[in-house]
């Protein structure tokens, strides 16, 4: 079925992807097993001092550039 599936992709359609992977199937009690993550509060943290780094480079191109 996949190469079937793959057939019907056009060969310009084709030339416009760089990179093709394969991927192998994850059985689905892998994905929804109970697994212990990171809480929302630890992530939030991590996404705020990733955006504050992001914001204090911005400002000093800015300063660079007297604007």
């Amino acid at each position: 079925m996949v190469t079937k599936y793959q057939k019907r992709i056009s060969g310009p359609l084709l030339d416009c992807i760089d990179i093709h992977i394969e991927v192998p199937r994850v059985d689905y009690e892998k994905l929804s097993g109970d697994r212990v993550g990171e809480s929302n509060e630890v992530i939030r943290a991590r996404v705020q001092a990733a955006w504050d780094i992001q914001r204090e480079r911005f400002g000093t191109i800015a300063d660079l550039a007297d604007s």
